[in-house]
């Protein structure tokens, strides 16, 4: 029980629950512990911090129903009074494994305690209570472990306290440099960081000395991690960590990600994104430190589908081999939506030059180092200076701070003890699955009813633009229309239900089921007949319309050689001369009369 407890005497706390109108298990709980502390034999205790402090004298700490037990059947009847006390909490403790699975007297206590210093404002509190715990994120695996330092050789235990120790007032921080003054920065304010080198510059390396911290510094409640391999040895301890620390899409069979599983991931994420910016806009906040804080103090209803968010960091190693169209437009829309959301990107490559790796998707990276590369123009690349192509050995890093570039250097942890700190944390007791992402479906026939009358107002426009094109995609429309991404995906949408364009195959285009644009004017003109809908054709449409249905009526007249003057000749297989080149080739010719007629004189001659 801490010490800082507003409410410390017992009649402030019966006070409080006899004016609670609420009928539910914390005000009858409230009332059994009151009369356990009126039954306690001490004189005058009415001190709540007092009472508990004796408790733990008596029975010892932790104070759980069997210790009560075990304790109370010896009591002789002299002990009447610690008997009715005991009969009281182990009533209290009854109702609350049966409400919510506590088994701790103290851990229930200060429920009880804290509903009344400030009773949220939620439907059930019982009910969160039960399912999140006792005002504690962790409580779901509250026997967890952090890892010790006998984990490392002594001569890293120095390390590994000053980083465990200056790391602690960051929210995610990532350790830049392991020289005197050990130098971090701050991931919470800059969610996507790319880091390039070449092969053997100490990149997977980084990344295994960014997981070694956090794997100290945080419990499985508070992050999870999903890892894209390129390579599959690099992470195979990681699989080790499943049920502590890995995030996964629902059905994905190993818990490191290979080349085939990352799009699905990634736009998995992409939904949890958006998913916690809905939970963020209901609860009235902006960032994911905010509305944690008002989780845990319970001020957050869970039937409103709040929960408490897991900071989940994406690793791509190496990043360019994961890429292909679909996958860069997904991560694109990622990085512009992360900021503040809990959800991080860090992205290696041994390749910056690559084309895949676009200049708007790098430019989404907000942080950004160097690691060891071969030219000028890499550096440039990477850091939009040059300084990387000096670096000499493997950890040696630059990065932009303050405009100004700052060397650093990675420690080197060799991969047996980061092994040994996965089996360390995997032998323990986790959570029954990975933390499952919210799961992306390719819908082959997907039952979406479409009302013409609830359509965009650039619902035409968008359709005459994918017939044009022939190329049913999101970006077309965003790009031509000048429209938002959600905008432009509730278009495609509607433009699928209504038949101008086939369904999302993966990365496949949609098929375009219009040829021409004719074809698509006569579909949409007799879709606005049948909804009483006003239709605009275009002029491509009127003209054709007008071509097509026309009769054509010659006009005649009362001279039949007039009409036949009219008639066009056609002079087909016939080369048209014109006056000026006719006489072009009668000069021609002459010239070749003249010419023949003088050779045949001077054989003559």
């Amino acid at each position: 029980m801490e010490n800082d407890t507003n409410i410390e005497n017992i009649q402030q706390l019966i006070d409080l629950v006899n004016n609670d109108p609420n009928d539910h298990p914390l005000k009858k709980m409230g009332f059994l512990f009151a009369a356990a502390m009126n039954d306690w034999p001490t004189q005058n205790q009415t001190n709540i911090n007092e009472f508990i402090q004796e408790l733990r004298c008596y029975f010892g700490t932790p104070i759980t129903k069997d210790v009560i037990l075990n304790k109370a059947t010896s009591l002789s009847d002299e002990d009447a009074w610690r008997k009715e006390s005991a009969s009281s909490l182990l009533e209290l403790l009854d109702l609350a494994e049966t409400q919510y699975q506590e088994k701790n007297l103290e851990h229930l206590i200060q429920v009880i305690i804290k509903y009344y210093e400030q009773p949220p404002t939620i439907v059930d509190p019982i009910m969160l209570v039960g399912q999140f715990g006792v005002n504690d994120e962790k409580l779901d695996l509250s026997g967890y472990q952090y890892p010790s330092l006998d984990l490392f050789p002594p001569q890293l235990h120095p390390l590994i306290e000053k980083n465990n120790k200056q790391a602690a007032k960051y929210k995610l921080p990532l350790l830049l440099s392991d020289e005197e003054n050990l130098t971090f920065q701050e991931l919470y304010e800059h969610p996507n960081l790319l880091l390039a080198g070449t092969i053997a510059s100490g990149k997977t390396q980084f990344i295994y000395n960014q997981l070694v911290m956090w794997l100290y510094k945080f419990h499985p409640a508070q992050l999870k991690l999903v890892i894209c391999k390129s390579k599959p040895i690099d992470y195979t301890a990681f699989a080790k960590l499943e049920k502590h620390f890995i995030a996964a899409v629902p059905g994905d069979q190993s818990p490191v990600i290979d080349h085939n599983n990352v799009l699905p991931t990634i736009n998995a994420l992409l939904i949890e994104c958006e998913q916690r910016q809905e939970l963020f806009q209901k609860a009235g906040v902006k960032s994911i430190t905010d509305y944690n804080n008002k989780f845990v103090h319970r001020t957050l209803d869970p039937l409103l589908g709040h929960r408490y968010l897991p900071d989940i960091v994406l690793i791509m190693d190496d990043l360019q081999t994961f890429l292909n169209d679909d996958t860069i437009r997904s991560l694109i829309v990622l990085t512009q939506k992360n900021l503040y959301t809990g959800i991080y990107l860090l992205a290696v490559t041994s390749q910056i030059m690559a084309k895949n790796i676009s200049p708007q998707l790098r430019a989404n990276f907000s942080f950004r180092i160097g690691m060891k590369l071969m030219s000028q123009n890499e550096s440039k690349k990477i850091l939009d200076r040059i300084g990387a192509e000096k670096l000499t050995s493997s950890g040696q890093l630059v990065y932009e701070r303050a405009e100004k570039l700052i060397k650093g250097h990675q420690p080197y942890f060799d991969y047996t003890y980061l092994s040994s700190i996965c089996e360390y944390i995997g032998r323990q007791r986790g959570y029954p699955s990975p933390y499952l992402l919210p799961e992306y479906r390719f819908v082959e026939n997907p039952p979406v009813l479409f009302d013409p009358k609830d359509r965009d107002q650039f619902f035409v426009e968008a359709a005459r633009l994918v017939v044009i094109y022939q190329q049913g995609s999101t970006s077309l429309i965003q790009r031509k229309l000048k429209l938002g991404y959600n905008r432009s995906g509730r278009i495609i949408d509607q433009l699928e239900a209504a038949g101008i364009i086939g369904p999302f195959e993966g990365s496949k285009p949609r098929e375009v089921l219009f040829p021409d644009e004719y074809a698509l004017e006569l579909y949409l003109e007799k879709l606005a007949a049948s909804n009483n809908l006003e239709y605009t054709p275009s002029s491509l449409y009127n003209n054709s319309k007008k071509i097509i249905n026309t009769p054509i009526e010659p006009k005649l007249s009362m001279n039949k050689n007039d009409d036949l003057k009219n008639e066009p000749i056609y002079t087909e297989n016939k080369p048209i001369v014109s006056k000026k080149n006719k006489g072009k080739v009668f000069v021609f010719l002459l010239i070749v009369i003249v010419i023949l007629a003088f050779f045949y004189w001077m054989g003559k001659q």
